[in-house]
C-alpha cells in the first residue's frame, strides 16, 4: 500500500463523527457535553470511558487509552494507522489517494462495484432464465425450502458460465484486470473466462452490505462441492462472515451470535426467524471472526453438524480458550462467552430446522455447552475410563487443556468436574495441571508488565501516587496553554516530571509550539502514540480556568516538593549502604547534601521557594 497524503487523512478525520463511530460498539450516555460508557478495552463496571464531540477525542481514565477516531479503530480492530484511514474512508464514501504504489481506494471501489454487478447478474439469471440448468438450480433451492422471496432477500443467484458474466461486465465498463483481481474471471487460452460456472451463487457482503466475494454450490456431483472466491484486495475469508451485514443488528438485539458452517444453514435459520446467524467461509472460526463478532455480542454459539468432521471443527475452537477468561484486544469490555451446540439426529442445521422447527432449533442453541466443558468431556470420552491406563491418558490430555488457564474459581470447578469423571483425588488432578503448565508461562505474561500487573491496574496504582497526579495536572495545564511552553522546557531540564510517559508527553507538547486542542493531539500522536493516548485525556479536561499560569505555579511547587523528597530518600538509602567508619568522608558529604535538600524542602513547604527559579538547584 502507498502513503496516504496528509490532506486526505484530514478530510477523512473531518468527515468522521467519533461519537457515532464509537456508538456502533459501545453504549454511550450523554452527561453534560461529554458521552460516557464502559471502556471496550478493559473490564470495568463503572464507566470511565468518555468521548468529547467538541474535540472529537476519546479517553479512558481506567486504562489510560485514548485518541481520535483513527486511534479507536487501531486499538479496537488491531490495525495499523493507514488501514484505519482506509476503513473510515470507505465508511464515509471518501475517495483517497495513495502515493507510492499499492491498491488505491478508487481501484478497490471498482472491484467492489464489479462484485456488486456480478451479484445482480447472477440473481437475475436465477430469477429470469428459463434454461434447463437454471430450472434445476431453482428446484434444488425449492427442495431446501427456499422460495423466491428467500432467494431475493439473500440475492441468491446462478452462474451459467460460458463467458456470460465476462460479457456482461465488459458491457458495464469493467476492464479485464478488474474482473481478474475481483476473482470473477480467469485468463484462458482464448481470453477471459468466468471463474464460476454452473453453480448456485451465494454473494458474500461486508458489514456495509457491499458484495466482496461469492460462494458457489455446484449442481451435480462435480468437485469441489463448494467453491469460494479466493483472497482479493476486498475479500479475506478469515475475516469475512456470510450474512454478517444482515445479522449484525439481530446479534446486537439477542446479545448472541450463532455461527454455522454453510450458506444454506444460515438462510434456513433466517427463514425460520432465527436471524442472529452467520457462517464461516470454508474455513474454521478464526480469531478475527471472534473479534468481529465480539463487537456485537457477548456470547458466541458455534453450531455444528453431529458428524465427526463437525466435532473436529468444534475442537479446533479450543484455540480461543483465552477469550473465556479475558478479552483479547478489541473484543470489548468483557470476556466473550464461547459455547458449542451439536445438531442432533445426524442432521445439518438447515435440515434440522425444517423438521424440528424454530423452537426445536432454539432449544438446541439454548442448550449449548460452554466451550471448555465441551472440550474437556470430548477428551475424557476419547479414552476408556474403566481402565487405569485409560484414566491416566485422559488425565494427561485434559491437564494440557486446563493448563492454559490461570488459577481461578473457574479452573477449580473444571478440575472438580474432571475429578468426578475420573474418580481420582483432587490433588492428583491439580498436580497434573501444574506439571503441564510451564509451557504456558510465556503466554500468561502477555499483556502485563514485568510485575504481572494489568495495564488498567498499573494506571490505577499510578493515580494513587500524589507525584504522578501533580505531574499529570502540570502537563494538562501546559497542553492547554501555549503561554506556559517556554517555562515548561526549563521544568523538563530539571527532571521534575518523574513519570516517563508524562515526561515524553510534556516534551512533545513543548516541541509543538503554541498548538493546542485537537491539532495538538494529532501532532503528538503521529510521532508518539503513547503520549497521544495520554494527551487525549488532557485535551478533553479543559476546565476554562481563568489563570492557568497561577495554577501551574502551584502545581510546580508540589512537583519541586516531591522531587526534593525523592532525592532525600535516595541519598538516605545511599548513606545506609555506607559504613560510617570506613567511608566517613563520603558519609559526611551525603549528610551535608541531605541537610541542604531538607532546607530547600522546608522553604517549599513554607511557600518561600520561587517556583519560577529554574537554575537546576532542586537537587
Amino acid at each position: 500500500m502507498g502513503r496516504i497524503p496528509d490532506e486526505d487523512v484530514q478530510r477523512v478525520r473531518e468527515a468522521t463523527d467519533v461519537v457515532a463511530l464509537i456508538s456502533e460498539s459501545v453504549v454511550l450516555k450523554k452527561k453534560g457535553r461529554l458521552f460516557w460508557g464502559l471502556c471496550p478495552f478493559h473490564g470495568e463496571k463503572t464507566p470511565s470511558f468518555k468521548v468529547d464531540p467538541a474535540t472529537q477525542l476519546w479517553h479512558c481514565f481506567g486504562c489510560g487509552e485514548g485518541g481520535d477516531a483513527f486511534g479507536f479503530l487501531m486499538r479496537q480492530e488491531h490495525m495499523e494507522f493507514p488501514d484505519a484511514v482506509r476503513l473510515l474512508a470507505d465508511r464515509g464514501r471518501i475517495e483517497i489517494r495513495e502515493e507510492g504504489g499499492g491498491v488505491d481506494r478508487g481501484h478497490k471501489e471498482r472491484l467492489t462495484e464489479a462484485s456488486d454487478a456480478a451479484a445482480r447478474f447472477y440473481h437475475r439469471t436465477l430469477v429470469m432464465s428459463r434454461d434447463d440448468a437454471v430450472e434445476r438450480a431453482r428446484s434444488y433451492l425449492s427442495g431446501r425450502g427456499f422460495g423466491s422471496e428467500v432467494a431475493k432477500e439473500f440475492m441468491v443467484g446462478y452462474a451459467p458460465g460460458r463467458g456470460a458474466l465476462v460479457r456482461y461486465l465488459k458491457e458495464a465498463g469493467f476492464t479485464d484486470t478488474e474482473m481478474i483481481e475481483a476473482n470473477l474471471a480467469l485468463k484462458g487460452d482464448r481470453g477471459l473466462k468466468d471463474r464460476f460456472y454452473e453453480r448456485v451463487m451465494f454473494p458474500i457482503h461486508d458489514l456495509q452490505g457491499r458484495a466482496v466475494g461469492f460462494g458457489g454450490r455446484v449442481m451435480g456431483d462435480a468437485e469441489p462441492k463448494y467453491l469460494n472466491t479466493q483472497e482479493t484486495p476486498i475479500f479475506h475469508k478469515s475475516r469475512n462472515l456470510y450474512a454478517i451485514d444482515r445479522a449484525k443488528n439481530e446479534i446486537v438485539k439477542a446479545g448472541e451470535a450463532v455461527v454455522v458452517e454453510g450458506y444454506t444453514d444460515v438462510i434456513a435459520l433466517h427463514a425460520a426467524g432465527i436471524k442472529n446467524v452467520v457462517a464461516t467461509l470454508g474455513t474454521a472460526l478464526t480469531r478475527d471472526h471472534v473479534k468481529l463478532l465480539g463487537r456485537f455480542a457477548s456470547r458466541i454459539v458455534y453450531l455444528f453438524d453431529a458428524d465427526e468432521a463437525g466435532l473436529r471443527a468444534a475442537e479446533r475452537a479450543g484455540e480461543f480458550l483465552d477469550v473465556l477468561l479475558a478479552p483479547p484486544e478489541g473484543l470489548g469490555s468483557a470476556a466473550v462467552d464461547l459455547a458449542v451446540a451439536v445438531v442432533p439426529d445426524g442432521k445439518d442445521p438447515a435440515d434440522y430446522v425444517l423438521t424440528a422447527g424454530a423452537e426445536g432449533m432454539r432449544k438446541v442453541i439454548g442448550d449449548a455447552s460452554p466451550l471448555l466443558r465441551f472440550l474437556v468431556d470430548r477428551r475424557l470420552d476419547a479414552h476408556d475410563l474403566s481402565l487405569p491406563e485409560g484414566r491416566a491418558r485422559a488425565l494427561t490430555s485434559v491437564a494440557r487443556l486446563l493448563a492454559s488457564m490461570k488459577s481461578t474459581v473457574f479452573l477449580h470447578e473444571y478440575m472438580a468436574h474432571v475429578q468426578d469423571r475420573l474418580g481420582l483425588d483432587y490433588l492428583v488432578i491439580q498436580q497434573a495441571v501444574n506439571e503441564a503448565r510451564p509451557e504456558q508461562v510465556a503466554r500468561d505474561g502477555e499483556g502485563e508488565d514485568a510485575a504481572g500487573v494489568s495495564a488498567a491496574a498499573a494506571v490505577a496504582m499510578r493515580r494513587q501516587d500524589p507525584g504522578y497526579v501533580a505531574a499529570r495536572e502540570y502537563v494538562r495545564l501546559v497542553a492547554q496553554s501555549g503561554e506556559l511552553r517556554t517555562s515548561a522546557r526549563e521544568v523538563l531540564s530539571e527532571g521534575l516530571v518523574h513519570d516517563e510517559i508524562l515526561r515524553r508527553t510534556l516534551s512533545a507538547v513543548v516541541d509543538a509550539g503554541s498548538t493546542v486542542g485537537t491539532e495538538l493531539y494529532t501532532l503528538v500522536a503521529e510521532t508518539d502514540p503513547e503520549a497521544g493516548a495520554v494527551l487525549s485525556g488532557l485535551v478533553m479536561d479543559d476546565e476554562d480556568s481563568a489563570n492557568k499560569s497561577t495554577e501551574a505555579r502551584d502545581v510546580l511547587s508540589k512537583l519541586k516538593e516531591f522531587a526534593l523528597e525523592r532525592q532525600i530518600i535516595e541519598k538516605k538509602a545511599q548513606m545506609r549502604a555506607l559504613s560510617e567508619v570506613k567511608a566517613s568522608a563520603e558519609y559526611d558529604e551525603l549528610f551535608r547534601e541531605i541537610a541542604g535538600l531538607q532546607v530547600k524542602l522546608d522553604r517549599v513547604h513554607r511557600g518561600l521557594a520561587d517556583c519560577s527559579d529554574t537554575d537546576g538547584s532542586v537537587g
